[in-house]
């Protein structure tokens, strides 16, 4: 059994001063200055199979809007996401060079990305799911939906559903140069060219960084194209390539490693019968990776896979009577592995789903799903799900729900190996049943106060095992894990003057069958407090900071870091002067066990148009 020591309450005792001054504040507003307003309204695409405004959403979500996009020190959607600490991000390198994702404590695999809508997990491994392709500038917003999604996404929505939407509002030409510590230089570049029927969306982006030790260097491009063909239809095209040393990232031996993507997609709106709304959207996605675990030994360490994965869907919304939608469906996809070390494999998968959405007048709606998926080799998962809210003033809202997820195991888990692991093919899915309750606040206007607590009991979770250091890492069912936490935030905007947002996560999970070495279930993060900002000064200067105090649990023991990134820009019309810093503090921290990270860094960049 692992769970954190009573001695990791320190980053807690830390966050209660702060969250007890800004309730005190808050609580000395006035409440119904109808402070949430905007925010009720935000319409958001990830709560529910239809979108829906947050004020009928019934599930926990959090935004990473455009502007903060722009203001905050991040480059890429796996740094945006380190603004929420429900999300905890595990990089193995900057700038999204290899990065794994856990939402409310759920290992790296139970978290489901989205690029709009469409499935971007991989079937090779887990840690794919962070070759996003998708450059930051065409990124409108991230959501992310906390806890239990498989009742509307299907598998892998174990710990949350993180879904990227991307721009498609018209912006002129624009780019921007960038050089710094690590002899880093990155380009990037935007347009949307096109008028009338057809309307692109075109932006690229390319990083490279000679690395901050041996065998750390990266390079990294991605370029994605979307289509608007009229006001029904649309299609994407979108690239990414990596090439990065990757020392000790598996093992200790100087690695390295290629990874390539392709995804095409494509959505159309039907004209359905009057009342309803008739979506289909359909992908082809590739995935290539190239591992060499030892350079030293090219011809016996040497992994090469291909991935292929095909999807469509087909989804139907029509509301009954006033206060009552219904949303039908069906999906079907397959995924396909060549490997020299995996072996050649398929999955076929069908699904198919129902969502109940229910409003009793304006303050108390509630929604019921259910999804089946059926897999020719796991056979089928039923998944429901349900939740509420309540609106017990215009500034106040009570929100639960429940909900059942799956996952069923990679190619990776089932077949892999290598001098330090080797996987066994019997594994089988992994299920969970999680649950809960929450309180949005807006005392004020400009205040949001945000808290949830949760818990997930899960089942079959598949985690690498061994009994001595000495041994091969091993795939292997552990029986029970349990999570329970806690997620708090307070965000504080001044008119045009800025935003003050503090945020805490604390979870403690127990898996009481490991007695072996644990190499990822008993790996995380008990304590993530965060705070940032952003202000407009004097002098047309935007300065936004970010500090965040992690503890990390692991076998081998706990640790402590602090992080504090910054970014300092200032616009001279259209063009605009950036400098971002990073680990400001030279913390010395491992995000993944073994794995160190870059110390103190330094950018400057300049970009015409961009912002």
């Amino acid at each position: 059994m692992s769970r954190s020591r009573s001695g990791c309450g320190a980053l807690l005792r830390a966050a209660l001063p702060l969250w007890l001054a800004a309730l005190t504040i808050t609580g000395r507003a006035h409440a119904q200055t109808g402070g949430g307003d905007q925010f009720r309204q935000t319409v958001v695409v990830t709560a529910a199979s239809v979108p829906v405004t947050f004020e009928t959403a019934t599930r926990t979500i959090s935004l990473v809007t455009r502007e903060q996009l722009q203001t905050l020190p991040v480059r890429t959607v796996a740094d945006a996401l380190r603004m929420l600490t429900s999300v905890d991000v595990r990089a193995r390198g900057a700038r999204g060079t290899q990065t794994d994702f856990a939402v409310r404590g759920a290992g790296f695999g139970q978290m489901l990305v989205l690029v709009d809508g469409v499935r971007l997990n991989d079937a090779q491994s887990g840690h794919h799911n962070g070759d996003i392709p998708v450059p930051l500038d065409a990124v409108e917003r991230i959501e992310i939906l906390h806890g239990a999604g498989s009742s509307v996404f299907g598998a892998d929505a174990f710990g949350g559903t993180v879904n990227i939407i991307t721009r498609r509002d018209a912006a002129p030409p624009a780019f921007g140069i960038e050089a710094g510590s690590f002899d880093t230089v990155s380009l990037r570049a935007q347009a949307s060219p096109g008028t009338g029927r057809l309307r692109q969306q075109i932006a690229a982006s390319f990083d490279r960084s000679s690395g901050f030790t041996d065998d750390r260097d990266f390079e990294n491009a991605v370029l994605s194209v979307s289509t608007a063909i009229g006001q029904r239809s649309r299609v994407s095209a979108r690239l990414l390539r990596k090439a990065f040393g990757a020392a000790n990232f598996y093992g200790n031996a100087p690695s390295r490693e290629w990874t390539n993507q392709a995804l095409f997609d494509g959505e159309h709106r039907f004209a359905a019968p009057a009342g309803w709304t008739l979506v289909a959207q359909g992908s082809y996605r590739t995935h290539g990776d190239r591992f060499i675990f030892d350079r030293r030994r090219v011809p016996v360490s040497a992994s090469e896979h291909r991935t292929h994965a095909a999807w469509g869907s087909l989804k139907a919304s029509t509301v009954l009577r006033p206060g009552t939608t219904v949303t039908i469906g069906a999906e079907a996809g397959g995924d396909v592995i060549r490997s020299n070390n995996l072996g050649d494999h398929s999955l076929a998968r069908g699904s198919a789903f129902g969502e109940w959405r229910q409003a009793f007048g304006s303050r108390t709606h509630l929604e019921a799903s259910l999804r089946m998926d059926r897999y020719a080799q796991f056979g089928s998962a039923w998944n429901p799900g349900v939740g509420a809210s309540w609106w017990a003033s215009p500034s106040a809202r009570l929100r639960t729900s429940v909900g059942r997820a799956f996952r069923v195991p990679t190619f990776t888990e089932r077949f892999y190996s290598d001098p330090a692991h080797l996987a066994r093919s019997e594994v089988g899915p992994e299920t969970s049943w999680s649950g809960d309750a929450g309180l949005d606040l807006f005392p004020a206007d400009g205040w949001t106060v945000q808290g949830t607590v949760f818990a997930r009991a899960d089942a079959d979770v598949i985690d690498w095992l061994r009994d001595t250091p000495a041994d091969r890492w091993r795939t292997y069912n552990v029986h029970d894990v349990d999570t329970v936490g806690v997620e708090l935030s307070v965000r504080r905007d001044v008119a045009d003057a800025g935003w003050v947002t503090v945020g805490y996560t604390g979870l403690d999970v127990r898996a009481a069958q490991v007695t072996s070495l644990s190499k990822y279930v008993l790996d995380y993060a008990p304590h993530i407090l965060s705070l940032g900002g952003m202000a407009r000064l004097p002098g047309a200067l935007i300065v936004a900071p970010r500090l965040q105090l992690v503890r990390r649990t692991r076998p081998t023991g706990d640790s402590d870091y602090v992080l504090m990134d910054a970014r300092v820009s200032r616009r001279f019309g259209r063009l605009a002067l950036v400098v971002d810093g990073t680990n400001l503090l030279s913390a010395d921290y491992q995000e993944v066990a073994g794995v160190a990270m870059p110390g103190r860094a330094v950018t400057a960049s300049l970009d015409v148009g961009l912002r």
